[in-house]
């Protein structure tokens, strides 16, 4: 054990040592800021299905049977999309009661996923463009389909209460466009662009620990496989301490980068009412929920990947060969990246929360669905807070076998030169 420790202390302060590690403190969340801003442009993604939502009608006016008309109308234009109208409620705008117990109803009806969303259509709406759209996610292609619905709905109402003769400054404001404010259930306003950038930031911080730390491990190896410093140590030590040690050793080196980034994050947290963040970014930097899951995440992805760039640096004989077996990791470690425009409009989809199952793909992909569901409880009663436990678990189960199996290529591997090992000789040291 007093071996495994030297072998910890000497990778953790190979690394914290350098000036890299310091630039890399404040360069890495800059990059991933700035490269969160390229996916936006990123095409819209069309749901063949149909979704089912209420209308809270305050406006005493049948405002929500016209907007239901509209929307009917819309699906008639374009059937890809269909929207079910369950419920429209018609309520006394001075009935506050009846009007929060409606809320009340339908936030657990869209928490339950009994309904995709619903809007409200406040008093007055023809003068004062006042209605919101709550849902858990915001698709575009629904927000276009709302906004242009209520948009044909005012503008009729407000040619029919307006004269004919009229200037042209008085047509562009009967006909202006009205847009939805989207908000979240229990009356918490999201804005999308908070949602995207949060949750790729969360995820990058991830992608570029597990690769670039796994990457660090992987070379090591490889230079002192080739160094043949390896068997010197291999002498003191056995071949899975080595590997145990080199993991943890910068594994807490990545924890040491991490811790600094959380405690500046509770120093923002403390000062936050002077610094005017708003509630969008605060409810993303600041969800005890999603922070404990990104950081279990964290780890437990580290642990995962940089196991499998140990296997990979103990089997190969040089970087440049290493480049071949990379470049899948790479892919899957960036696949919520790619799919996070899809994710982000459609967390609760078959395909999200598969993909989010899948061990390879857990820490990124669980990461971004936390962000846009936005867990207010730990709950199992609620779906993302028991799937991410479940991905935790699989997680660790996949860890298991991925050291089992990394460990006993690489007691062999790590003293194999000349060429890269075939799939045959691979199998007979698993065997061995």
């Amino acid at each position: 054990m007093n071996k495994l420790w030297v072998i910890i202390k000497r990778e953790y302060a190979q690394v914290v040592k350098k000036k890299s590690f310091v630039v890399g403190i404040v360069l890495l969340p800059v990059f991933m800021i700035v490269l969160t801003v390229v996916p936006s442009l990123l095409a819209r993604k069309k749901p063949a299905t149909s979704q089912q939502l209420a209308i809270v009608d305050l406006d005493g006016r049948k405002m929500g049977e016209k907007f239901a008309g509209k929307l009917e109308r819309y699906k008639l234009d374009d059937s890809s999309l269909t929207y079910i109208v369950t419920d429209i409620y018609e309520i006394d705008p001075n009935d506050t009661t009846e009007y929060k117990a409606v809320r009340s109803r339908l936030d657990s009806a869209l928490q339950s996923n009994k309904i995709k969303s619903y809007v409200v259509l406040f008093d007055d709406i023809v003068k004062n463009d006042s209605c919101i759209v709550v849902a858990k996610s915001f698709s575009f292609r629904t927000a276009d389909r709302f906004n242009w619905a209520i948009t044909r709905v005012l503008t009729e109402e407000r040619l029919l209460e307006s004269n004919i003769n009229m200037e042209v400054d008085s047509v562009l404001n009967l006909t202006h466009r009205t847009v939805f404010t989207q908000m979240a259930p229990g009356e918490k306003q999201r804005n999308f662009e908070v949602m995207y950038l949060g949750g790729l930031f969360f995820v990058l911080i991830i992608f570029g620990t597990v690769i670039g730390y796994g990457q660090i491990l992987m070379r090591a190896v490889i230079e002192e496989k080739n160094s043949r410093i390896i068997e010197v140590m291999v002498s003191s030590v056995s071949p899975f301490q080595l590997m145990a040690g080199k993991i943890i050793g910068l594994g807490l080196a990545s924890l040491t980068q991490v811790g600094i980034w959380v405690v500046i994050g509770l120093g923002i947290y403390q000062f936050r009412g002077n610094l005017s963040i708003s509630a969008d970014i605060s409810d993303v930097l600041f969800n005890p929920i999603l922070i404990f899951f990104f950081v279990v995440y964290l780890v437990l992805g580290y642990l995962l990947y940089s196991t499998i760039f140990a296997l990979i640096g103990s089997i190969v004989n040089s970087e440049k060969e290493s480049q071949g077996f990379i470049f899948p990791i790479t892919m899957t470690v960036m696949l919520p990246i790619i799919l996070s425009m899809y994710i982000i409009q459609e967390p609760n989809s078959l395909i999200a929360t598969v993909l989010s199952l899948i061990p390879f793909m857990t820490p990124t992909m669980m990461v971004i669905r936390l962000n846009i569901m936005s867990p207010t409880n730990f709950t199992f009663a609620d779906p993302i807070v028991l799937q991410s436990v479940i991905g935790v678990i699989l997680t660790v189960l996949t860890i298991l076998g991925v050291i089992w199996f990394t460990g006993r290529i690489f007691r062999v591997g790590i003293l194999m030169y000349g060429k890269r090992p075939t799939l045959p000789e691979i199998i007979r040291w698993i065997k061995y």
